[in-house]
């Protein structure tokens, strides 16, 4: 059921930021309880929720679905090896993306040569 993988993700993304499900609620313009069911896979999600939530959790909606596509079955943190790499860069705090981009440049030159 993909409603659940959704609220697996949120819940880990929720986790991430060290959010309450009250404050992820207030953040998003919606109620604990919508949360906990989202969460628990009892509530769908509507486009307009998930835009509130992505913007609450600071992250894009894509990357909720790619979280939720490589949740564990147990709702576990997702393997982070099996990850898409855009997911994994936006991981990384602002100087570590900005010497991986200096690394991959840095490849892509010697590559030409």
């Amino acid at each position: 059921m993909f409603c659940m993988e959704i609220g697996n993700a949120i819940r880990f993304l929720r986790k991430q930021k060290g959010y309450t499900q009250s404050q992820l609620a207030d953040f998003s313009h919606t109620t604990k309880s919508t949360i906990s069911n989202l969460e628990s896979g009892h509530q769908s999600y509507s486009a307009a929720l998930l835009q509130h939530l992505s913007k609450a959790l600071d992250c894009p909606i894509s990357k909720i679905f790619l979280i939720a596509e490589h949740m564990a079955e147990d709702g576990s943190a997702p393997e982070w090896d099996k990850l898409p790499v855009e997911v994994l860069f936006d991981e990384l705090s602002r100087d570590a993306q900005t010497i991986v981009k200096k690394l991959m440049q840095q490849m892509v030159i010697e590559r030409e040569r």
